[in-house]
């Protein structure tokens, strides 16, 4: 089971995972160019994903995985968190990263629970997860083979009924998950060539959200916080992965 910052760490500095990353980096750029005064962050394991350039996401890091400190070539913007009580206040962020996190957790509907109520009311949300579709979900190597993997109905209707609405549903990830120099090495080719032809069998499922202003009513915990003994620590400046501190 991937509990431990280090083998995610591991992954992402082979290669097979530095592909991964490429892919789901070149996702990101018009999520996070909006504009806004209000502050984003990500929720789970995303360094591999993001450019350490202001303005710089804050990292919401699951307490019980341990966290790296981030970015590493200025101040810290990360913290070890429960994501079921987020250290934040309400309508605080403009956008907000899940990945590497929702699969993870036993209740996924707190969790988004949690985000609808940090976002502001014209915030989105960016949710990555498995595919169950994909090869990836199957590949126990790799951090996409752990926790529930999700199909894009599975992960639309669980957003619609925590107060997002989804608006666009994209896979990447269409090779195979071996390490073997041939896969890797064409790679992009058939990234391109699965896109087209099988686009239902990419191994990484995106979907991007708005935050409903009136949300379903008892399905956010705007009102009501669940209080946890846990209290969020602020990662200190280490190039080494960090136990978290509870």
């Amino acid at each position: 089971m991937y509990d431990d910052i280090a083998k995610f760490n591991q992954f992402y500095q082979a290669r097979l995972g530095q592909n991964v990353a490429d892919l789901i980096r070149r996702q990101l750029d018009l999520f996070w160019h909006v504009g806004s005064p209000l502050p984003s962050a990500f929720l789970g394991y995303a360094q591999p994903f993001l450019d350490p350039k202001p303005p710089i996401p804050l990292g919401l890091m699951p307490a019980r995985r341990g966290a790296v400190s981030w970015p590493k070539s200025s101040s810290v913007h990360n913290c070890l968190v429960d994501p079921l009580n987020l250290p934040l206040p309400d309508v605080h962020l403009n956008r907000l990263l899940l990945v590497h996190a929702l699969e993870f957790e036993h209740d996924p509907g707190q969790c988004l629970d949690e985000c609808w109520r940090v976002l502001d009311g014209a915030g989105r949300l960016l949710v990555i997860v498995p595919n169950r579709s994909g090869l990836w979900a199957k590949a126990e190597r790799t951090p996409f083979g752990h926790g529930r993997p999700y199909s894009d109905r599975q992960l639309r209707r669980l957003l619609q009924g925590h107060g997002f609405i989804p608006r666009q549903t994209r896979r990447i990830a269409f090779m195979p998950p071996l390490a073997r120099p041939f896969f890797q090495r064409f790679a992009p080719a058939i990234e391109r060539i699965g896109s087209r032809w099988w686009p239902a069998m990419g191994g990484v499922l995106l979907v991007e959200a708005d935050k409903m202003l009136y949300a379903p009513s008892g399905k956010t915990s705007r009102l009501q916080r669940r209080e946890t003994a846990a209290t969020p620590v602020l990662v200190g400046q280490s190039r080494g992965a960090l136990s978290p501190k509870i």
